[in-house]
């Protein structure tokens, strides 16, 4: 009866120890990632901002501007390597009821290195052409310092997000990211705008304009999830005549995010920890320790004069 229990004690511990090394170097990799049903809001405000009120042609100044965004996941075009994000940004100077811009892009990416991928109908203003790259959202899951290539929906491009150092932000150790996008051309089309508002007689025919656009931002994120905790962006777009001297700033944005969705996003990232150190280190440990110690009582059990032995050696020690 002992060998009996024996045998299956070893054979329990060696099916915990195989369960340990199994969740740790298999299930977590394909566990640890972006989430597929997502629902986030978080918002950026930028104090004492500009931008051109195009309904009355006026170029407001001294406004409090938010920008509102909204990330919700497609669950059904998901799998288990790629997510999909639909993400709505809509900017507003909500004192005046005014909306300055709404932008749109469907993101599709790899779960865990946060890679672009072209594909699920991922889109930018609705546009599938558009071809995307680097990284978009989300960031690598432990993010490292190495610098990284951040995808700008503005202008269809990638640009450099240079590691810059730690810094810690609401008591919390952050590895902090810089991009800066130099003044670039973004196609769209511009309607004839007013000849005074480039500072020519008011008589002048009507300019035609080419849309500039320029950002400094500040990215911190977590190196345990790669969850941004906070973020700076400063953007600036310029309307420059196709002919002729003048330009038109028509917005000026100093945007920071709100200390609630800084709050949120670092609510976020501590149950993204949580599950990370569950699955990497709680449960493959727990199951490798249990397992060790059912092999060794097991073979205690099974091995002759195993227990006799131990036994013996108790009464001698007590003698």
């Amino acid at each position: 009866m002992r060998r009996i229990i024996g045998v299956s004690l070893i054979g329990l511990g060696t099916f915990l120890v195989a369960a340990g090394v199994l969740v740790r170097f298999y299930v977590a990799p394909m566990l640890i990632g972006a989430p597929t049903d997502i629902y986030q809001v978080t918002q950026l405000q930028a104090e004492n901002a500009t931008y051109l009120d195009a309904s009355s042609v006026t170029v407001r100044t001294g406004a409090t501007v938010v920008a509102t965004a909204t990330a919700r996941g497609d669950v059904k075009a998901a799998d288990d390597g790629t997510a999909v994000w639909d993400t709505t940004t809509v900017v507003q100077d909500l004192a005046r009821g005014y909306t300055i811009d709404i932008q749109n892009a469907r993101y599709a990416f790899d779960r865990r290195t946060g890679g672009l991928k072209n594909c699920c109908e991922a889109a930018v203003q609705g546009d599938k052409t558009v071809e995307m790259s680097g990284i978009g959202l989300f960031w690598p899951v432990e993010a490292n310092k190495r610098d990284k290539r951040l995808f700008d929906t503005t202008t269809h491009q990638t640009w450099p997000a240079v590691f810059e150092g730690e810094e810690r932000i609401d008591g919390r150790l952050t590895y902090r990211f810089v991009q800066h996008i130099p003044e670039t051309k973004v196609a769209g089309d511009v309607p004839p705008l007013p000849a005074g508002l480039f500072g020519r007689p008011d008589g002048d025919p009507a300019v035609e304009a080419e849309r500039h656009y320029r950002v400094d931002a500040t990215y911190w994120i977590d190196p345990k999830t790669g969850s941004s905790v906070d973020q700076r962006r400063h953007l600036v777009t310029t309307l420059r005549p196709k002919e002729g001297p003048g330009s038109l700033v028509v917005a000026d944005l100093n945007l920071r995010m709100t200390p609630e969705s800084r709050k949120a996003l670092r609510e976020r990232a501590d149950d993204g920890a949580g599950k990370i150190r569950l699955l990497e280190a709680v449960v493959p440990l727990t199951a490798a320790g249990a397992g060790l110690a059912a092999v060794v009582a097991g073979l205690l059990l099974t091995l002759p004069g195993g227990l006799r032995t131990s036994r013996r050696g108790t009464r001698r020690a007590s003698s």
